[in-house]
């Protein structure tokens, strides 16, 4: 692929990674398209849990103020279930936001008309779990979410159910006065724990919960964010390394040389985000029974790692003593 082969770039699917990569693009003097099929008024399916202070690096890029869209920043964060006896943790800047509200000003003004596959084109694949453009990948490990936007929860503040066996876990998050409730699971029997609330809207979906990076493009179309597995094993995080992965591209595009540009963007994903390998290996271990393998015990200052990007002040010796008591 070289610079004479294109003469557009269009961006599948614009949720927060894709608006953000548009932005960047269009701002940088690029001929960017974009499509996204989503209606006006569509509830955004998400924890709407990330670390404020993360994102909004990225934001400031796309002259978005990140701190008028926070709604809640976690002060104790409970974690519970799989040997954790509510076990509380500190904030290193974990807080929800309206995403939907984020999105839609974000968006606001970008011309989008379907994606045609043009001689000349490059195509982002911005999709999420359906990888639209990409297609579907060998390995690709998703779990089902259900998730209610309710006014009460039994829980004031921001808490973690690990669910046995590794199988997931559910969650409680404030928003503002109103909690987003849910659970991430490979079993549809553990939807219950959301079902006992009452419900002002629903959504459900699938998460990738696996890295595609071996799979992240063909020819002429490039995936972003989820599409390509950008999103943590361990907390199911995949905003700000979904906006990560879109500088990324960004800046691989920037350089002028499109030649090799799939390959240095995946040289550099893998090197930010490899470490989503051994922490899918972890979880996998952890649903074989095998929580004490010595990878496991290797893997922990990754876990660490991928927590504390979360928002979540976690220290290694509490945590192993915890498994080794």
């Amino acid at each position: 692929m070289d610079n004479k082969n294109y003469d557009r770039i269009k961006i599948a699917g614009l949720g927060i990674s894709g608006i953000y990569l548009y932005r960047r693009l269009k701002n940088a003097g690029f001929d960017v398209r974009a499509f996204d099929p989503k209606k006006r008024g569509y509830y955004i399916p998400c924890g709407y849990a990330t670390n404020e202070f993360n994102i909004s690096r990225y934001m400031s890029n796309i002259n978005i103020d990140f701190s008028d869209y926070v709604l809640s920043r976690a002060d104790d964060i409970t974690f519970s279930g799989n040997k954790f006896d509510g076990r509380t943790l500190k904030s290193s800047g974990l807080c929800t936001f309206d995403k939907n509200r984020l999105e839609e000003n974000a968006a606001a003004g970008i011309p989008m008309s379907p994606i045609r596959q043009e001689e000349g084109d490059l195509i982002i694949d911005a999709t999420g779990i359906s990888r639209a453009y990409i297609g579907p990948s060998a390995g690709d490990l998703q779990y089902r979410t259900l998730e209610y936007l309710t006014t009460y929860s039994d829980y004031k503040d921001f808490y973690f159910y690990f669910l046995p066996g590794g199988r997931g876990y559910f969650w409680s998050f404030p928003l503002g006065r109103e909690f987003h409730i849910g659970v991430g699971s490979l079993s549809s029997e553990d939807f219950s724990l959301v079902r006992k609330y009452r419900k002002i809207k629903i959504a459900t979906r699938n998460i990738r919960m696996s890295p595609l990076f071996k799979n992240m493009g063909k020819e002429n179309i490039i995936g972003i964010g989820e599409a390509i597995g950008t999103v943590s094993p361990i907390t199911g995080e995949g905003i700000v390394p979904s906006l990560e992965s879109a500088e990324i591209l960004f800046n691989c595009l920037k350089t002028g040389d499109v030649t090799g540009t799939l390959e240095e963007y995946r040289k550099l994903i893998n090197q930010r985000f490899g470490y989503y390998n051994k922490l899918a290996s972890v979880v996998m271990n952890i649903q074989r029974g095998n929580i004490m393998r010595l990878r496991n015990l290797v893997a922990v200052k990754d876990i660490k790692k991928t927590i504390n990007e979360f928002g979540i002040k976690l220290e290694i010796m509490p945590f192993l003593k915890h498994f080794l008591s």
